[in-house]
């Protein structure tokens, strides 16, 4: 397949735009587009791939993701919301340690009993715990499901990405709730082969902006 990828962005951080017309496709996986059963079968997909990756590859791959992010400009914002990444996701940790140093407060997201996302202001000292689902939250006074408001970037996990922002996620539906309203840029974190030219989505799931991954930025085109 002939791709074709546009750059734009400063020397500093070079952002890569998927072009319409070709796409990124994600390598070894089918592609189905639409309903519940597509998003199961890729999700599928997606984890027995990530659990095929070796521990180094791993580590290099959450350093790129840092590195990318931290040299763009849009992360020299005062609070930024990110996931604390588990399992075989795309690590975060690097990333956050980053921007900790930077003096950008990073808020965190915990689930709430009525299935509503939470915000904590994340303290690398504070004990983790995971949470109903498995994912790590950190203790701490939670701020409310409207801290995510004054974030002035929002990065989320996604098990795949496609060239119009539609995201794919575990399914819980917990960040498509929390994102129905946000204004602020919305970035997703994924490996470059869960960077696919479609993937199944519904009305209800809310576009991201942008993706990243171990091999650069990826604005979704406007227009």
């Amino acid at each position: 397949m002939n791709t074709s990828i546009a750059r734009c962005g400063t020397p500093a951080s070079v952002i890569f735009c998927c072009a319409l017309a070709n796409p990124l496709t994600g390598t070894g996986y089918r592609r189905p587009v639409g309903d519940a059963a597509s998003k199961g079968a890729l999700r599928r997909q997606v984890l027995q791939s990530r659990q095929e990756r070796a521990a180094e590859q791993r580590l290099m791959v959450a350093d790129a993701i840092a590195m990318h992010l931290l040299a763009a400009p849009f992360t020299q914002v005062d609070r930024i919301a990110c996931h604390l990444s588990m399992g075989t996701e795309p690590g975060t940790g690097p990333l956050i340690t980053g921007l900790l140093q930077r003096g950008v407060d990073v808020i965190v997201p915990v689930s709430s009993a009525d299935h509503r996302m939470e915000w904590v202001l994340f303290d690398p000292s504070a004990p983790l715990r995971l949470s109903s689902i498995g994912v790590p939250e950190p203790d701490g006074p939670r701020l409310g499901a409207e801290a995510l408001s004054d974030a002035g970037l929002v990065i989320v996990p996604a098990m795949a990405v496609d060239h119009a922002g539609n995201r794919l996620g575990r399914g819980a539906g917990y960040y498509d709730r929390a994102l129905a309203s946000v204004t602020a840029p919305v970035c997703a974190v994924v490996h470059a082969n869960e960077l696919m030219e479609s993937v199944p989505h519904e009305a209800h799931d809310v576009i991201v902006q942008m993706a990243v991954t171990e091999t650069g930025l990826f604005r979704v085109p406007t227009g």
